[in-house]
């Protein structure tokens, strides 16, 4: 028993040569559509996401790269910061010397035979990991004198700057030299913990207040 076909063979096989090669493009071109739809599309999309994973990775690898090039500059600037720090903790005294050190001047001013009228230390001027610590100074004694008691604060070990100086004879025919001495120090733990709470509360207690909601 013949099976119904819906359509008559005899008449595609009798149709034009031009005609049945259409017809055979439709075909094949619903083929591809299909295999597109339902494989090949997937497949290009899986492609595409890889491609871009690989890409990402080797960006990172190139990074990476570069960072590893860059770490032995980077170890060798650390080093030299730490000398650095270490040379400046050498010449800044701690608070326990701030004492020894103010001696130190005094007796510096003394060996030169100079008069102290002043030597008065004032209160500590934190900064944010340091301190300076200034001494406002009065002095009477020759000019050369006075000169070899600045050369001596100079050459000290420790950090000691010399500023505000003004110098006048005075009735004696001696040389009156006021100056502030300062020197610093490092803050402690403790200092630098409570100088970033203080810093902490300082930025709060500066932003703005929130505005209250107008009833509607």
């Amino acid at each position: 028993m013949a099976m119904e076909l819906g359509f008559d063979p005899g008449a595609l096989l009798r149709l034009k040569a031009l005609h049945k090669a259409g017809i055979v493009l439709g075909i094949l071109g619903a083929i591809a559509a299909g295999y597109w739809q339902f494989f090949f599309k997937d497949l290009q999309e899986s492609i595409d996401t890889l491609n871009r994973e690989v890409a990402q990775q080797e960006e990172t690898i190139h990074s990476r790269q570069m960072m590893l090039k860059q770490l032995p500059a980077l170890r060798k600037e650390l080093a030299e910061l730490k000398l650095q720090e270490a040379e400046a903790a050498r010449k800044l005294p701690s608070k326990k010397e701030i004492p020894a050190l103010l001696t130190d001047i005094s007796n510096a001013g003394h060996e030169q035979g100079l008069t102290f009228l002043l030597f008065a230390p004032k209160p500590e001027l934190p900064a944010d990991i340091h301190a300076e610590v200034p001494v406002e100074m009065q002095i009477q004694g020759a000019w050369h004198e006075t000169a070899l008691f600045m050369q001596a604060i100079a050459r000290m070990p420790r950090i000691v700057t010399i500023n505000d100086i003004l110098m006048t004879p005075d009735k004696q025919g001696a040389l009156l030299t006021t100056a502030k001495a300062t020197t610093y120090r490092f803050l402690d733990a403790d200092e630098l913990a409570a100088s970033a709470q203080k810093k902490a509360k300082a930025k709060a207690a500066a932003k703005p207040a929130d505005k209250p909601k107008k009833d509607e």
